[in-house]
């Protein structure tokens, strides 16, 4: 019995999940939980969307050193169930101000960066995609160091971060994929407020060059035609790009408020876009109903594209992520274990060919998305 609760002490697995369930009633829109996956709701049924399973691993080497690992199993843009690592690093902790940590890191984007897979830890069963949409990776590989401190009734964390990523983006609406890779990245983050009231700031940069056959073809064509001013503009190589965000959280006396707002720059086709959210909250007990305003825009319109170059008006027509959405929705706590939640969203496209949803149609249709939710976590 000693040995056990030595061992247990130092190794801990944890099991969290989502058995989701998703229905958007416009068959012209393909209603995805991010890029990533192929599959989603068009006027039926989808349990694809939202369901998945996942497992933390963590190990206590001292009091200061441990290693940690999380991975999930979901639906990929292949339409087959995978698994991908989240996370997995080696953690430094001083016991009082200071945290390193080294290996495959989250992303310090936004407010829910570190628990995005884990349902049960999040009011909503997705986070708006109007602001956690806009920039398609959530980790990297590198290092991360946290300093946190008080000040009388008041806490303060400043985070740093910097590394480099690769990955395959897909472009769903002309059926290609994109090579990226980020190098140089480097993000700074601070948090600042109570327990009751917290607001952060986020920046990010990073030099970041999207490759593929058919990108290739496409700027070689414009250069070979002496078209270079045209290139340059939108071609994506080593593009130093940024992403800028604030947020302010609220939980007291039973309200809960939370708005993110963030702002992605890329000189490239891969257009710069801005957005928000604001949800608000009541807790009873048990219930948690919410209601959600959210919207996103281009800084430049790019559903109306007009180069003279239909590859290159097509690929930027692709790129329009401007929409509204609505969205009301309740979360019941069953116990320590598991909850259940409803939500109904109406997703208005603004322009021409898509918005996040992405439509084979080019006049913008509205959605009504009805979602359900069970998420669990041991």
């Amino acid at each position: 019995m000693a040995t056990t609760s030595v061992f247990s002490s130092e190794f801990d697995i944890k099991t969290f999940g989502t058995l989701g369930a998703v229905y958007n009633d416009n068959s012209n829109y393909i209603y995805r939980k991010d890029i990533f996956q192929k599959d989603g709701s068009s006027g039926d049924l989808s349990f694809k969307t939202d369901t998945l399973i996942g497992l933390q691993a963590s190990f206590s080497v001292n009091e200061n050193f441990s290693l940690l690992l999380q991975g999930i199993v979901n639906n990929d843009y292949n339409d087959e169930t995978k698994a991908t690592i989240d996370w997995g690093y080696l953690k430094y902790d001083s016991g009082e101000n200071f945290v390193i940590k080294i290996g495959r890191i989250r992303t310090p984007y936004y407010k829910n960066s570190d628990n995005l897979n884990v349902g049960y830890s999040n009011l909503m069963i997705r986070e708006s995609v109007e602001v956690y949409g806009q920039v398609p990776f959530s980790s990297y590989n590198g290092i991360e160091a946290t300093y946190s401190n008080i000040i009388d009734k008041y806490f303060y964390t400043l985070q740093a971060n910097y590394g480099k990523e690769e990955l395959v983006v897909p472009i769903h609406s002309i059926h290609q994929e994109a090579n990226i890779e980020i190098d140089n990245l480097y993000a700074l983050n601070l948090t600042f407020g109570t327990t009751a009231l917290q607001a952060r700031a986020t920046y990010l940069n990073a030099d970041i060059t999207a490759s593929s056959a058919s990108l290739e073809q496409l700027f070689g064509g414009l250069r070979a035609a002496g078209l270079d001013t045209l290139a340059n503009r939108y071609d994506f190589k080593d593009k130093n790009s940024q992403y800028m965000g604030v947020g302010l959280f609220l939980d007291y006396n039973n309200i809960i408020f939370t708005t993110e707002y963030g702002r992605r720059k890329i000189p490239s086709f891969f257009a710069n876009t801005h957005g928000y959210y604001a949800t608000l909250g009541y807790s009873f007990d048990k219930f948690i109903p919410y209601i959600t305003y959210a919207k996103s825009k281009m800084d430049t319109p790019t559903y109306d594209a007009n180069t003279g170059i239909a590859a290159l008006d097509t690929l930027l027509r692709a790129q329009n992520l401007a929409q509204s959405s609505k969205t009301l929705g309740v979360k019941y706590y069953i116990n320590e274990n598991f909850d259940l939640k409803f939500q109904y969203e109406r997703v208005v496209p603004k322009g021409d060919y898509g918005s996040y949803h992405l439509s084979s149609v080019q006049k913008p249709q509205e959605l009504n998305v009805f979602s359900f939710a069970l998420d669990f976590i041991f």
